[in-house]
């Protein structure tokens, strides 16, 4: 096959982009699987490195703690993202019914969790949440006054997650919200008000057309959220309890403080594999739809 002088042109404009990718992309993700599998491909981390499937052995042995780290990682994820996306979507739902003016007034505020640190982030709601912080006694004063509980709940280092899933609620849902309602904005104007002149109610504009035309976009921003919240360190990290832990903090502890490298490859792997599945699962299924819509 011959090629033509602009796909060579093409190809040399591209090959900067080729290269970086090669290097901050493929290097790590080689060196992880390998690594994964006791091989060296860089540097020996330890001369005890040889080539094993001990790692993928302990990890999916039910007496070791990885396999119960891993379904907690994916629970708190799943948790934390259907809130943080459903409040998104309905926020911005509200949003956009109402008038661009309501969005430039809040939209400087929804900025602060953007552009505020994860440890910072995290920091805050722990000392909001510890025992004695405002918002743990708010939340435990009316459950007790209802009746709900008998004792103060622990919102924080608990072994549930919770503090994690405010945390990570407290930053997913201002990304949710920021995407859908890019969405909403792509809804053609004159649908809603045919839709309106034809006497519909705006909970049928919302199920019948809103709905309809940014589904794909929902179920896009849930892959994205529920994939930056698995992967996600300081919130876990700060706000997590001793034990369950989510598996990235199983990974800073195998390699950091145990000097266990093959198992922190390992969980780096699993974590790969579930990044290039949900990856293929939006490009594969939904990409397409996804422009089509836009347009």
């Amino acid at each position: 096959m011959r090629l033509s002088k602009e796909s060579i042109i093409t190809f040399l404009f591209l090959l900067p982009l080729y290269i970086f990718l090669a290097v901050m992309i493929g290097v790590p993700v080689i060196s992880v699987f390998a690594g994964s599998f006791g091989i060296p491909v860089f540097i020996r981390l330890s001369p005890e490195m040889k080539p094993t499937l001990e790692g993928y052995l302990e990890f999916i042995d039910p007496t070791k703690p990885y396999l119960e780290s891993l379904f907690f990682t994916i629970k708190i994820s799943a948790i934390s993202t259907a809130i943080g996306v459903l409040a998104g979507y309905f926020f911005a739902l509200y949003l956009t019914l109402r008038n661009p003016p309501t969005w430039r007034k809040v939209s400087p505020v929804m900025t602060i969790p953007l552009f505020t640190p994860y440890v910072i982030g995290a920091f805050m709601w722990w000392t909001l949440l510890f025992p004695r912080g405002y918002v743990a006694i708010v939340i435990n004063s009316i459950l007790m006054g209802l009746g709900f509980i008998k004792e103060p709940l622990r919102l924080v280092n608990d072994p549930y997650g919770i503090g994690i899933v405010f945390g990570e609620v407290w930053i997913r849902f201002v990304v949710a919200t920021s995407i859908m309602y890019s969405s909403f904005q792509m809804v053609r104007r004159d649908l809603v008000d045919a839709a309106r002149n034809l006497g519909a109610s705006t909970w049928h504009i919302i199920k019948y057309v809103y709905f309809p035309l940014t589904r794909y976009a929902l179920i896009a921003t849930i892959a994205i959220v529920f994939l930056a919240t698995m992967i996600g360190f300081s919130i876990p990290f700060i706000l997590g309890g001793s034990w369950p832990q989510f598996l990235n903090v199983m990974i800073y502890i195998d390699i950091v403080k145990r000097f266990d490298y093959i198992s922190g490859y390992v969980s780096g792997a699993f974590y790969l594999i579930v990044s290039l599945l949900l990856g293929y699962l939006i490009f594969r299924f939904m990409g397409k739809r996804v422009v089509l819509q836009a347009r």
